[in-house]
């Protein structure tokens, strides 16, 4: 599981952003874990995991889980969920904090 912050040891720098997408999906994982789905029509793109990789490039962790679910046809299939780590939401909370 995510580390706890201890008094003492210096935090990660804030994550900057000026990009509207990267502010909504930034919202959006401090709600809690998203699809990709979710996060495509959050994002206002049909290519929601670039998001995620421009995201995690720049130095945001945003692990992703998987988890089983029935499709259409009956099938289990794996749907992934972002979300995001301790240290994500410590970095990002001047963005969302505001809301």
């Amino acid at each position: 599981m995510d580390q706890p912050f201890l008094p003492g040891i210096p935090s990660l720098p804030a994550f900057n952003t000026i990009s509207p997408r990267e502010i909504r999906i930034i919202c959006a994982l401090a709600s809690g874990p998203c699809s990709r789905e979710t996060l495509d029509r959050i994002a206002g793109a049909s290519n929601g995991p670039d998001a995620i990789a421009a995201l995690r490039r720049r130095g945001l962790e945003i692990p992703c889980g998987r988890n089983p679910t029935g499709d259409a046809d009956g099938e289990i299939v794996y749907r992934g969920r972002y979300r995001f780590t301790d240290a994500d939401r410590e970095r990002t909370m001047h963005i969302w904090g505001r809301l």
